[in-house]
């Protein structure tokens, strides 16, 4: 065990690098098609009201991540505190600094094992099923907003995401028959397969998960806002979901270049790059490394140390790779 671990200490860090290298040619490509001087106005004549007010959304937001949290355990039939759920939910939240495509969400199950003990598999359905919830969410927010404007580009990338996203879900229950994963996935799927019959259960964690990515959304419209007024929250809408996935994919740090370039090409027609950019620039800010901070006390007094769950659990395994 201790060759494992000196071993796995030395590991070279191949996938960070990766990461940093597609930031910087996320960043070149963004910084090559946009004015530099432009930008840099662009952050400096922000209005003020606008950025706070996303800053106090901000600030606000992981009591209403906790609240989902809760509620996805709920529809396992597991009962843990809410304050458990709020502090598990600022490790993840500082966590997410390090962690590619936000698998902090992901590692800080792991604190919700210390006392409550519930199995890997009722941890690892609750996790899949609030993920895929979330991108559902996403798909919804985004294609009631693009079908009010008329946007045609963001109601088929809305509309894709949502139908894709509604088959996987509808798949899930099933995975414990498919080669492969099947092993692996079979537990946390029978319990995938309890929760679907909890209908009630479901339609809370959906409410939630579009609650909890509007308020998001309305984080974005607000900073999109502070750089340019004449933008509608309704744009920002249409524009902020996609973005947002286009953020998770684990190419770059936090999402910055990804999701800033998504941003600025679903709001091209209504306001320049530069601004795009900015507000895509405040939103990492925000969200990843404020929220990041913020959560460091709860890490760092946390009695167990939030551990990966890939290295406890072959649930947890096939869960990260999905």
């Amino acid at each position: 065990m201790k060759n494992q671990i000196s071993t796995g200490t030395k590991r070279f860090p191949t996938k960070l690098l990766l990461r940093l290298a597609g930031t910087a040619v996320a960043l070149c490509v963004l910084l090559s098609v946009t004015d530099t001087e432009k930008l840099a106005k662009a952050l400096e004549n922000a209005e003020t009201e606008y950025l706070l007010s996303a800053l106090l959304i901000t600030i606000a937001s992981p009591f209403l991540t906790s609240f989902r949290l809760k509620v996805f355990l709920s529809a396992t039939g597991t009962k843990v505190a809410y304050k458990r759920c709020l502090v598990a939910s600022l490790c993840g939240l500082s966590l997410n600094l390090i962690l590619p495509a936000r698998g902090g969400d992901l590692v800080k199950l792991a604190y919700l094992r210390k006392n409550e003990k519930p199995s890997w598999s009722i941890l690892a359905g609750a996790a899949l099923l609030e993920r895929g919830f979330d991108v559902l969410a996403l798909g919804l927010i985004g294609l009631t907003a693009s079908l009010l404007l008329g946007l045609q580009n963001a109601a088929i990338a809305a509309g894709l995401v949502l139908t894709a996203t509604a088959l996987v879900l509808l798949l899930l229950p099933r995975m414990g028959s498919l080669p492969f994963v099947g092993k692996k996935a079979g537990n946390f799927a029978a319990i995938i397969q309890k929760t679907n019959r909890r209908r009630l259960y479901l339609l809370g964690c959906l409410s939630t998960c579009c609650l909890c990515w509007t308020a998001n959304s309305v984080i974005m419209g607000f900073l999109v806002k502070a750089f340019d007024n004449s933008i509608s929250i309704t744009h920002a809408f249409s524009a902020t979901p996609p973005s947002i996935i286009a953020g998770i994919v684990p190419v770059s740090l936090w999402g910055v270049g990804t999701r800033d370039g998504a941003l600025a090409y679903f709001l091209q027609v209504v306001t320049p790059a530069e601004n795009a950019i900015s507000a895509g620039f405040l939103y990492t800010a925000l969200v990843y490394w404020l929220l990041g901070l913020i959560g460091l006390p709860a890490l760092f007094f946390a009695k167990r140390k939030t551990k990966d769950i890939t290295n406890e659990s072959p649930e947890s395994n096939a869960l990260g790779t999905s």
